[in-house]
Order: C-alpha cells, then sequence, then structure tokens
C-alpha cells in the first residue's frame, strides 16, 4: 500500500499553502434599499458595516445575497438560502440568535433653517404642515399619532425621497424620517445644480430615539464571534466612521 510519510506531506502543504487557508462559504443576506443597502453599486451603509465585520473574521468567504425585508426573515428562518441575514428588528419572530444592536435608524423632523422654525417637542409639529414616510403614525409613538390625525397639514408617502422633495421645494414645512435617507436624496442631481443644496441649510429637530436593527443568524457561535467584532468596532469607532462617511458636507 502506497504511504504518504509526515515530512512529504507537511512538503506539500507548504507548496500549496491554499489548502491551510480554505475559506467557509457564508451566505449573506442583505435588504435592497438605499442608502443602506444599494445593489447595483455593491455598496450601503448598512452593507459597508457588515463588510468591515467580516473582514475581522477572514476564515469566511461572505456572499451577498440581496432580498426585500420581508424576505430575509422569511429566509432566515428556513435556513435554506442564507447563514447571515443582515437588518433584523428584535421584535421580529426569528428562528436564530440575533447579534448586538448594530444598524441604526435616525428618525427625525427637518426644516429649512431660513424658516427658523422652533420645534422643540412632537406637540410643536402641530403647527406645520408635514411629509412623512408611509407607517410612521404607527412607529412613531402615540403622541405622535395623535398629532399627526389632528393635523389636516399632515401626509405620509410610500416613497422617501417624495417627502425630501416637498420639503425642499417648499411645498411642506417639515419632513420627517431617517437622517440618513434624507443625506442621501440629497446627493441626487435635481439638488446638486448651479446653487448645490448644503448640510447647513437645514435644521434638524431630533425628537425620537434611535432604533437599531440587528444581524441574525442560524449559529450562535458565529453570532458570539460577530459580538465580539462589533464591540471592537464601536470601541475604535470604525463603525461611527461609516456613518458619517455617508453624510453630505
Amino acid at each position: 500500500m502506497f504511504k504518504i510519510y509526515p515530512q512529504v506531506f507537511i512538503v506539500f502543504l507548504l507548496v500549496f499553502p491554499s489548502l491551510l487557508l480554505a475559506k467557509q462559504e457564508l451566505r449573506v443576506g442583505v435588504g435592497n434599499f438605499p442608502p443602506f443597502f444599494i445593489e447595483a453599486e455593491n455598496k450601503g451603509l448598512f452593507l459597508d458595516i457588515t463588510r468591515e465585520i467580516f473582514k475581522q473574521l477572514p476564515e469566511y468567504e461572505v456572499k451577498f445575497i440581496f432580498m426585500s425585508n420581508h424576505r430575509l426573515l422569511h429566509e432566515i428562518n428556513s435556513g435554506k438560502i442564507i447563514d447571515v441575514a443582515c437588518n433584523i428588528f428584535s421584535a421580529a419572530k426569528v428562528n436564530g440568535y440575533l447579534s448586538a444592536a448594530l444598524f441604526r435608524y435616525t428618525d427625525v423632523a427637518v426644516s429649512k433653517k431660513d424658516h427658523g422654525l422652533e420645534i422643540e417637542s412632537i406637540d410643536d409639529l402641530q403647527a406645520f404642515s408635514i411629509a412623512a414616510y408611509q407607517g410612521a403614525t404607527d412607529l412613531l409613538g402615540e403622541q405622535y399619532k395623535k398629532m399627526a390625525l389632528a393635523n389636516v397639514n399632515y401626509s405620509e408617502h410610500s416613497h422617501p425621497k417624495e417627502t425630501t422633495y416637498l420639503m425642499a421645494a417648499g411645498q411642506k414645512d417639515i419632513r420627517v424620517g431617517d437622517i440618513h435617507i434624507f443625506w442621501h436624496d440629497l446627493e441626487h442631481k435635481y439638488y446638486q445644480g448651479e446653487t448645490p443644496i448644503q448640510k447647513s441649510d437645514f435644521n434638524i429637530h431630533r425628537l425620537w430615539p434611535d432604533v437599531y436593527s440587528h444581524m441574525a443568524f442560524k449559529d450562535a457561535d458565529l453570532r458570539d464571534a460577530v459580538n465580539k467584532v462589533i464591540k471592537q468596532l464601536k470601541h475604535d469607532g470604525t463603525i461611527e466612521k461609516i456613518y458619517a462617511k455617508y453624510q453630505i458636507h
């Protein structure tokens, strides 16, 4: 019988080191809505954070699979197509393990600075016309819902870019929605003509606490490893640098 001597085996591995460095494929499900996930450009705020996390775990070869948020939850629960799902909220019924809070949503009220609107509380919104994202009345608390139902100049829109346009064009006093989506909208060529709109042209009224979503895993050990990386990247400022990259200046 043919024998492979230990010395020969060691030499073989030295000549072909890739055998020692073989990576495990990890199928990561991600959303498909900008600026958090931009499929056409293979980038996005949450995608960049996810990519940075797995850079710290080089034993994995990450394959991103783009899909809707609704399908993300279904696929992580079935475990057939993806091993990890990004952007899962804690209230979701997940058949798996959630990471530490990671992906940040920052809902704010935005007004034009030259209008000089004084807004310190949700009740102050009552006096103004408002464009908000669809479903805001169900997500921003009872006080907000009460204000919205009593405000005849309140409207909700299925596409966030519509709320940005209505406020920037002066058709609405206030836009309500995520700040990162707002900055992304302002990068559109419509707002960047001969006199580009600047971040400093607006007042940001922070009336709600940030909301976070998570990564969901089928494997608890992988979740624990990722949590350690998340803690490290938060501590050294890496994650905040990624958030800052997606703000206009």
